[in-house]
């Protein structure tokens, strides 16, 4: 894991995870306690390309980022939703769990805006999937130059036509092309069969 080959959009990312995570155990739970998974996730995703170069992410950094951010920043408003209920009810004696709860607001908050800058700096377009991964085709091969013309043709012509032209009309068949019309068609019959 080397921290200075993230860029500053990780960093912060990384500083809100940290934030959430610590916050969620301070918390005892509560709503602090989506910012442990947030926090999780989120140090996956800008860790594990660098701890593991050769596993490939589900889609891009940033839309997976901006996925988990959002996740964040949503904790970090059940945490300060938390934390109202909590001032009314019980006044200043749970300090430690104000504090979790304000540091996992704080941090899913600092996740949220990290993982969005991440996002834009990305293009502001979702990549999710394996689409993304596979290499880019390459370049289409030049089209075949055209034929040359051509300089005779194949065959002389015909100095006959094939057939003479019809100059009167066919006569009907004397006699019927099939046998009696009772016979099945398509079927024919065997050698040892009497015809019909």
């Amino acid at each position: 894991m080397d921290f200075s080959k993230l860029s500053s959009n990780d960093k912060l990312a990384v500083y809100g995870a940290v934030a959430a995570i610590i916050g969620a155990f301070l918390g005892f739970g509560g709503g602090a306690s989506w910012g442990l998974l947030t926090g999780i996730a989120m140090l996956v995703i800008i860790f594990l390309p660098q701890l593991s170069p050769a596993t490939q992410l589900p889609g891009s950094k940033g839309s997976l980022m901006v996925i988990v951010g959002g996740v964040g920043g949503l904790a970090a408003l059940f945490a300060l939703l938390g934390l109202l209920t909590l001032f009314g009810a019980i006044g200043g004696y749970a300090t430690t769990w104000m504090i979790g709860l304000l540091l996992s607001a704080a941090g899913g908050a600092l996740m949220a805006w990290a993982s969005w800058r991440e996002f834009q700096a990305e293009g502001g377009k979702f990549n999710l999937g394996m689409a993304n991964t596979a290499p880019p085709a390459p370049p289409a091969a030049p089209p075949a130059p055209p034929a040359p013309p051509m300089a005779e043709p194949m065959a002389p012509p015909m100095a006959e036509p094939m057939a003479p032209p019809m100059a009167e009309p066919m006569e009907p068949p004397a006699e019927p092309m099939a046998g009696p019309m009772n016979e099945p068609m398509g079927g024919e019959r065997s050698e040892n069969e009497p015809p019909a």
